[in-house]
């Protein structure tokens, strides 16, 4: 923009501030270039701004003016995409996780980052988590389970996805793993606010979230954060809710096990115990995370885990 010509936008914007920041915060906090582009088209239609003024012209302007802020992301392939931030007319600064969400439409917060959303971590991890649900896979019922498939699965590294991206925000750089989860039809998935949000977010509920925790571990800072979780959970957790959602879920391997070790060791009632004691599968022997060393036998949940997660007796 020619310096007189520029005067000009940012005074014509400035002087119709409230009506555009109307518009764009009953669009959301966070923003790509389609969402910005539609944004500037209503405006124009109720002829807030000129008709000719230009999509690059409109966002620099409000950069400029501190309403937007540009936030880049680097994506797996090495290309980059752009998404704008809001900064003004909404009560709690835009978080680092509605950024991240962003990135795939129709995702949801998972594993550790939901951890955090649940308060089952005081951990404000640079890693966020967010899952798009696969398509339905087909089920093969000739692959029967076996211990030794198990073992195998369990003595070697978790596969992890490659799908990562990062940005750099509020003068600190966060990683978005990008997950393709399990086709689940977004079971216990809730529209969550809490106080750090500026808005409502997609998220796994408390439930959810502790069978997500189990199922992949590495992606929840492993056994012994999960182990806290369990233990910040005890009074809000609806055991029946959970069974549920596992019955559900219908999982390969017997995730109920390692559910129950976590629930014994935080010493859950008598009556939760029964409900996922019931469900405990005693035939083969379950882990609590993969490539353990020093691992120990926990008879009563038959489940394997690192000698150095309980205390010495």
């Amino acid at each position: 923009m020619q310096s007189s010509k520029k005067k000009t936008v940012l005074w014509a914007i400035s002087k119709e501030l409230d009506s555009i920041l109307e518009a764009l915060i009953d669009k959301g906090s966070v923003f790509s270039r389609i969402s910005l582009i539609d944004v500037l088209n209503e405006i124009k239609h109720t002829n807030i701004l000129r008709s000719t003024l230009g999509y690059e012209t409109f966002v620099n302007a409000l950069i400029e003016l501190e309403v937007l802020e540009k936030v880049k992301f680097v994506l797996p392939n090495h290309s980059t995409t752009s998404r704008y931030v809001l900064l003004v007319g909404i009560q709690t600064t835009v978080h680092p996780f509605e950024v991240a969400l962003s990135l795939l439409p129709n995702s949801y917060l998972s594993h550790y980052s939901a951890l955090f959303l649940n308060d089952l971590t005081n951990n404000v991890p640079k890693e966020i988590f967010i899952n798009r649900e696969q398509t339905k896979k087909p089920v093969d019922p000739e692959n029967m389970l076996t211990q030794k498939k198990i073992d195998y699965a369990f003595n070697r590294p978790m596969r992890k996805t490659n799908q990562i991206a990062s940005f750099q925000y509020q003068g600190r750089e966060y990683f978005v793993h990008m997950l393709n989860g399990k086709q689940t039809g977004n079971l216990g998935v809730i529209s969550k606010k809490t106080p750090q949000l500026s808005r409502k977010i997609r998220v796994t509920n408390l439930e959810r979230t502790l069978i997500d925790c189990v199922v992949r571990p590495s992606y929840s800072g492993g056994p012994e954060e999960i182990m806290s979780a369990f233990e910040r959970a005890a009074e809000d957790i609806s055991v029946n809710r959970l069974i549920g959602y596992l019955k559900k879920l219908d999982y390969k391997y017997p995730y109920q096990n390692s559910i129950a070790f976590y629930m014994m060791e935080n010493g859950y009632k008598s009556n939760s115990m029964k409900l996922i004691q019931d469900y405990v599968d005693h035939e083969f022997i379950m882990y609590v995370g993969y490539q353990i060393l020093s691992k120990q036998h926990h008879l009563q949940t038959n489940v394997y885990y690192p000698k150095n997660l309980l205390p010495e007796e």
